[in-house]
Order: C-alpha cells, then structure tokens, then sequence
C-alpha cells in the first residue's frame, strides 16, 4: 500500500514568500487523483461498524453479542473485554472509554465494534448487539448540572474546570463609570460540516508494524492514545495523517483511530471505517455552547474602567479541550482592549450533550460575539464614533489585558482601524442603506477581534523539522504537522523555497507521519508560524551546509514565549482585525441576507496573500453560519436534525457578493518571519458584526445565536428596543 504524505510543488513558478502561488495539490485534486483518507482500500479490508449506547445515560448490566457473532461474514464482535490497554482516551485526560462497560454518558458512546467482510453483515451483526442497561437521569442544563443535587456524570461531579482572571476591583471601576452596558445571551453547539467525515484504515505493513491511516490533526497524540489502549510500544505502531477533506479542529480527538487499530491488532487483517454522514453529525465533536454575561463601564469621555464576565461553556459528556476552550475564551473576554479594572469567572461544566471540542476560534467566538456589541451599546450611550472607541481603549505594549496579563507586543489595531474606516463600506454606508427595497432594511455592523497563535505560554512547544536534498537533486522538507487542507503544506514549499533560492517546484513536502519529526498539531493558527520558522532556519542551515557536502539538517525551532498567566495563557502575539458588514433584512419574512462585508486583517507577514485570503473567506463563511443558520437541535442529549437538509450550512448563495479581505501587512515582532496565524481569526468577529448590523437595520439585539428568521421575524412584530 502507497504511503501517503509526500507533495511536490509542481508547474508554480517561483512562488516566493509574499506573492501567490498555487497550491501544491491544486492539480491532483482537480483531476481527482487526490488520495484523501476515506479514499484508502487496503486489500482485503474488514468493513468496521461501531455499536452505539442505546441510551442517553445509562448504567450497563450485560452486552449480548452472540447473535451479531453468529452473521455470516462476520469475522468478530469486540467489547470492553477485548480492549488489550487502557480503556480510555483523551487529548488531556483519557476519561472517554474506547468501548463502554459500565456507563454511558452520551448518545455517540460506543459499546461495541463490528468487523465483517462486507458492509450489509457488519451492518446487520451492529443491529443484533443486545445491551442491558438501566437509563440515569440525564443532565442537559449545565447551570442545573452544578446544582448540588444533580445527577453526577463523573465521580469528580460536573465541574469539569473554573477560573477567576482580572486584575484590579471591579466595584472601583463602576463606580468610576459615567455609564455601563449589560449584555446576556447564549450562543449554541455549531457542526464542523467538514467535507470528508471522520475516516481511516489500518493494516499490518510489510515490516510488521500496525499503521493507521486516517483523518487526524496530529499524528503522534493519535499514536499515543492508540498505543495506550492496545498496551503497545510505540515502536509498533506508525500513524499517518495524509492531507484531508477539511477538519477545523473537529479531527483532533480521537474519532475512528482506536476502533480501527483494535480491529487489525485483535484480527491481523486490515480494517476501514469512514463514519457516515448522519454518524458525524449525530456523534462527532461540536463547538461548546457558551451563556455569556458581560458588564462593562465606561467614563464620559469613553475610557473603559470596569469589565466583569461570566462564562458558562457545555463541554458536553468528556473533558475533551473543555479547559483549553474555556481558558482561551477567557483570555480573549476583553477584546483588544484596556480597562482600569476586570474580572472573568468561567466554567465548564459536564452534561449529557455529546461531545464539546476544538473548533476554529476555539471559545473566541462565543465571546467576541458579546463585547463587541457591547462596544457599539457604549458608543451609542456615549454618542462616540464606535471606530473612534475603540481606537481609545486599544491594547498597546505593557498594558494589562482584562485577563490580567501584560500584553508583550500590542495588538496592532488601530492599523485595522484605519483601514475599515477609509473602506468603501463605511463610506457609502448612508446611501447603500437608503437604497434598500421597500420590505428591506439595510443595516451596517462593525466588531474587532484579535486572536492569539501557537499553542500559548506553557503548552506551546515548538517544532521538528528536517531539510535535506532529494535523490533527484531536488530540496525535501519533512514535517508532521498535516494539512488538513489549509494550504499549510504550500506555505512550507514557499518558505523553503525563499531560503534555498530555488523555484517551488523544486521542494517536496512530506508530512503527517511518525516515521517524520515530531512538529506537533496543525491547530490553534500555528502552523507557519511555529514549523514554517522552522523549516526557514532549517533551509537556511542546509543551504550552507550544502556547500559543504551536508545533505540532512534536522532543526527544532521554539517560539519565544511569555510567562505563563495560567496554562496556555497568554499568547506572545495575536492577530488583529476588524470586520465590516451590511446586512439586508426582509421585514416581512425575518430573513436576514449578508451582500456585503469586509475584512480588514493584519496577517503580518504574508507567505501566500491569496492563500490569506482563502482562509479568511472561509472562515468568513463558517462564521455567518454560526451566526444565522447553523442550530443544532439538541434534544434530550440527541441530535435530532442529523442530515444536511435540517441542518443548514452557508452554500455559495448566502456569501456577500462583495466580499473583500484587505491585508494590513505589519510584520510581527515576536518571531523570525515576521507571520501572524490566519485559519481563525476570520470567523470570531462575524457574529458580533452581523449582530451589530441587524440592530442598525431595526433596532433590535438578541439573546440567542444563531439568530434565525423566525426570531427576527418575532422581533419586528414586538417592535424596536432601541
């Protein structure tokens, strides 16, 4: 079987640092000769079908499998029993069981795990697994969940982790406040809506090792939590990560891997899974869920002196990142701004709703949402330019973010202030909106963001890479980190390219392997800023070394780093933006259309601009989704709208006709390149900005995203809030 991983640049041209090329896949995916993870067919391959809990919550007494073991074709029927290693895994805590013996906390638990020689038997043997269990009270609520008599999922309680950041009093700051906004509201669980589901195969390969090949985002955690539970050396066991149908953080945790790696180890013969499309959107990872309070003072003349908030995330039924999610959120609670006095209180807290995780933003845009409208209360309270306000309180060099650390560099915002104020939307902004159709309302909206890149003080560790010449006298660039189809891969080839003084078309890149170095997740904006400093000074080192006869480099590079405020807290650096948005809604259906927005966006040093563009584009997306369509229904710790047809996703017709990404290139100070991480930070100001933009088109906040037809339309009929 081919291993997957190694791309060339093909016909691109130069392609150095700073201009556009193409991506390095672009060609094999158009002639579909791309080979993405569910593409993956080792020969005589066992069909994987995994048993899910029949209840919500429950406490099990027996599982039956001797009728499903009984199918023709079916060559074994796995439980708990058969787990060799430690029945549990987790990307900080292994508390989630591979298979379920005792308890179930979620609908997505599994039981039991199918193997067969075609799909109809390993489906029909997957429908005979018999379970004896008794239903537990199920905990949806996660305010009635750190209720003293709540059912408690984990011996620990519910409480899956709390902080309280701030500095200074928050009671002086009001006091000092001519005037103070207070904002509550909720945001809900968004679907990753990745292209490819959850996805892999393993196999037996030649020299004996049990390799998995799969949708991952980084494949040395997957070869831990693998090898944890079948009780192997890591020595045995090889996981490749190839370029995938998209992730967004929802392929960090552990999905088919586990399942798939028992079913080879206990069998010998290979074993595919690709989860369908209903399965991933009835079981697989979702953003946290957050309920948000915000208060927030402000003088006469429009200094900030008080922020006080709390936050609420549902983590769902394992810790998965809840902390990490929590804390990130927390850390940007403020915004990119100053107060004399703050304080954040935060909590996760564990219920029966599947699994919260990762997800693009990772917590930022469950806040954001909040403090920048907010910002636009204020400044209409104040009667200031809400540009202007903010512009007043930026955080600069040396001052205390609300979350009580100094913030190393500044955030560079007023160079995307400026930007969005000399854009052409604000400056047509009264004529655009008086051209509206008589039973539309056109509105503008303004919200900032900054996002922080890398993994954060204290977590953070850096990268692994090797440059080295290619027997065909080429440049080879080996990484882990995969691409999960963010063009990373093509910002490397660029990268190295630049260093070595050579075309893109010359550089190969080979990443997603264990066999690799270990260049750690393709997560949290990191990767060109963390391994693409790493493959710079790694090429910059062969190429003198080449003179001399040297063929390998291999180099780590370590970002410079803060101290930490808290575990992964604060970020050295952070990226900067302000989007503008118009917005036309139909007062006599409550539906809200987007034909306009722009993102001003200081990337820093830009590798790729219309790779820069891309990710902000589809960040964007995915963010207008969040903040108007996407709804999981989530009833009873069930996904009830499990098919694209209940749950809607932006398609082409719902993105602005006149979408504009503006660069504000300001190299970053805080590493070599001068980059700033891009994959997010274009979904965290999109709801706070169409949220502000509806209110200027009638008047109206709300407390709950995504803001649906039917709440607009509700709205209109109670009238204006002011």
């Amino acid at each position: 079987m081919a291993v997957p991983g190694a791309v060339s640049g093909g016909e691109l041209g130069r392609g150095w640092p700073g201009s556009s090329a193409a991506r390095i896949d672009a060609e094999a995916k158009a002639r579909g000769e791309h080979r993405y993870p569910s593409d993956y067919r080792p020969d005589g391959a066992l069909w994987v079908r995994p048993v899910r809990a029949p209840l919500v919550h429950a406490e099990i007494a027996e599982v039956d499998v001797a009728a499903a073991r009984a199918v023709p074709g079916v060559v074994g029927v796995f439980t708990a029993a058969d787990v060799p290693g430690r029945n549990g895994f987790g990307l900080i805590t292994p508390d989630q069981p591979v298979l379920c013996d005792r308890v179930v906390r979620c609908a997505g638990d599994m039981i039991a795990v199918v193997a067969a020689e075609s799909l109809r038997a390993a489906q029909l043997a997957s429908r005979l697994v018999s379970v004896s269990a008794r239903a537990l009270p199920l905990v949806t609520d996660p305010r009635l969940a750190l209720l003293p008599d709540a059912p408690r999922l984990h011996p620990s309680g519910n409480l899956c982790a709390e902080l309280l950041l701030g500095h200074g009093d928050v009671a002086v700051g009001f006091a000092e406040a001519d005037v103070v906004v207070e904002y509550t509201y909720r945001t809900g669980h968004q679907e990753h809506a990745f292209l490819e589901t959850e996805a892999g195969v393993a196999y037996l390969a030649e020299d004996g090792r049990l390799t998995v090949c799969a949708g991952g985002q980084n494949p040395f955690s997957d070869r831990e939590q693998i090898c944890a539970a079948l009780d192997l050396p890591e020595s045995a066991v090889r996981v490749l990560n190839p370029m995938m149908g998209g992730a967004f953080g929802g392929k960090e945790d552990i999905s088919v891997q586990i399942v798939l790696a028992l079913v080879t180890h206990l069998t010998g013969r290979p074993a595919r899974l690709t989860l369908e499309r209903a399965e991933s959107l009835a079981f697989g990872v979702k953003r946290h869920p957050f309920q948000v309070r915000y208060r927030v003072g402000a003088t006469g003349d429009g200094e900030f002196t008080a922020l006080d908030a709390e936050l609420i995330a549902d983590t769902g039924a394992y810790l998965t990142l809840g902390p990490g999610v929590l804390g990130l959120a927390a850390e940007h609670t403020g915004g990119p701004y100053a107060y004399r006095h703050a304080r954040i209180t935060g909590q996760a807290v564990y219920t029966n709703n599947g699994n919260s995780s990762a997800f693009r933003g990772f917590g930022n845009p469950q806040v954001t949402t909040g403090i920048e409208q907010v910002i636009e209360m204020l400044a209409d309270r104040l009667g200031m330019d809400p540009l202007k306000l903010r512009g007043r309180n930026a955080l600069r060099p040396g001052q205390r973010a609300a979350a009580g650390f100094p913030v190393r560099y500044g955030v560079e915002l007023p160079g995307v202030l400026d930007s969005a104020g000399a854009g052409g939307l604000l400056a047509e902004g009264a004529a655009w909106k008086a051209a509206a159709a008589p039973w539309k309302r056109r509105g503008i909206g303004v919200a900032c963001a900054w996002q922080g890149f890398g993994l954060g003080a204290g977590v953070e560790s850096g990268a692994e890479v090797w440059a080295q010449r290619s027997a065909e006298g080429g440049w080879r660039i080996t990484v882990s980190c995969p691409d999960l189809g963010e063009g990373n891969l093509t910002a490397f080839a660029q990268i190295a390219a630049g260093a070595l003084g050579c075309e893109v078309d010359r550089v190969e890149v080979v990443a997603g392997d264990t066999d690799g170095p270990d260049s750690d997740a393709s997560n949290a904006s990191r990767t060109v800023f963390v391994v693409g400093n790493a493959v710079a000074q790694a090429c910059a080192l062969l190429r003198e070394r080449a003179d001399h006869g040297s063929a390998t480099v291999v180099h780590h590079y370590r970002p410079e780093l803060p101290d930490p405020h808290q575990v992964g807290m604060p970020h050295v650096s952070y990226t900067p933006s302000a989007m503008v948005v118009g917005v036309e809604v139909d007062v006599l259906t409550g539906e809200v259309d987007v034909p306009r927005l722009e993102h001003h966006l200081d990337a820093g040093q830009v590798i790729n601009p219309a790779g820069v563009r891309g990710q902000s584009e589809g960040a964007i997306a995915q963010g207008l989704g969040f903040a108007l369509l996407e709804h999981v229904e989530m009833v009873d710790g069930r996904v009830r709208n499990d098919r694209f047809a209940s749950y809607l996703i932006p398609g082409v017709a719902d993105l602005p006709a006149d979408l504009r990404t503006v660069l504000v290139c300001t190299p970053d100070r805080s590493n070599p390149l001068g980059v700033r991480g891009v994959g997010e930070i274009g979904i965290t100001p999109v709801a706070a900005a169409v949220g502000n933009a509806i209110h200027d088109a009638i008047g109206r906040r709300f407390d709950r995203f995504p803001i649906t037809a039917d709440a607009v339309l509700a709205a209109l009929e109670a009238g204006a809030d002011g």
